[in-house]
């Protein structure tokens, strides 16, 4: 059973009519009026979130040449782990053979198995020190990736912070330069070492560190930009109005049925009216001809 909207007395659960058997009242039409409009101002609402939404999506990507050449640019640094920093040769009985200091580079020598060989390697007495300088060398490269990938990352979302993003991305362009410049410096030690081991390690330097602070740069040049000249936010009229009422009406400060419809008048509402009006007025006159 359950209660009359507009009597509130019971109404059987075998009553199967559309009308009250108290007062007569449409029971699918009642307060039809009342929900339209409440319906109406919460979709008001709610499209102002998905517009201010959009608008921040479209600056921080393609809203701006500075905004287009940071979304192009931003796979500069992808390229560097491509490029190999150092390229190591292994010399051993039955194996002459090598990898690249390179994301591939590494993926092949740990599908090859020497990541193994490596670790393996550590506590010989004559080549220890190679191996040992080579995994110190391995360590700021990995930073160097883990920079990479998050500087690509956060350039994709940065629509969640306009104003923070850009800096962010500009630290993180720090800390990838600097730790390709630290991977090249410990890499040419590694390559010394290696060469006066006169072990089963040597190695050769490569530009992939030059190619890194380079594309490194390119990418905090341009968030710097940003900074200084900003994003313009092209927001629909009214948006960020009914964004602040929205605001009010969840703390509790406005109540939604108080509020006019549509809430916040702008020129795209007045259309609308107009256009209501103006439909509402032609039936009318089609009605008295009629008559």
């Amino acid at each position: 059973m359950s209660n009359c909207p507009k009597c509130e007395k019971k109404v059987p659960i075998y009553h199967l009519g559309q009308n009250c058997p108290h007062c007569g009242v449409n029971l699918r039409f009642v307060n039809f009026e009342e929900d339209f409009y409440r319906d109406a101002k919460k979709a008001e609402l709610s499209g102002a979130k998905i517009n201010i939404f959009i608008a921040k999506l479209k600056a921080s990507l393609i809203g701006s040449k500075l905004a287009i050449a940071r979304l192009v640019l931003v796979l500069l640094p992808v390229l560097t782990l491509l490029i190999p920093f150092a390229n190591i040769k292994v010399n051993m009985p039955f194996v002459d053979d090598g990898f690249a200091l390179s994301a591939l580079g590494i993926f092949t020598a740990y599908s090859s198995g020497y990541v193994n060989l490596i670790l393996g390697m550590l506590s010989s007495e004559t080549n220890g020190a190679a191996f040992s300088a080579l995994i110190v060398a391995l360590i700021p490269y990995a930073v160097m990736v883990l920079m990479v990938l998050l500087n690509l990352i956060l350039t994709v979302i940065s629509f969640t912070s306009i104003k923070k993003m850009p800096k962010v991305l500009c630290v993180i362009s720090i800390l990838g330069a600097l730790s390709s410049v630290i991977t090249a410096i410990l890499s040419k030690r590694f390559a010394s070492i290696a060469a006066s081991a006169g072990g089963i390690l040597s190695a050769n330097l490569s530009f992939g560190s030059i190619f890194a602070v380079i594309a490194f740069g390119i990418v905090f040049f341009v968030n710097f930009l940003i900074i200084k000249k900003g994003l313009n936010i092209q927001y629909k009229e009214g948006d960020l109005e009914r964004i602040e009422i929205g605001k009010k009406i969840k703390s509790g400060e406005l109540n939604l049925e108080d509020l006019p419809q549509p809430i916040v008048e702008t020129a795209e509402t007045r259309e609308i009216q107009e256009a209501i009006e103006a439909q509402q007025a032609a039936y009318r006159k089609k009605e008295a001809a009629e008559i």
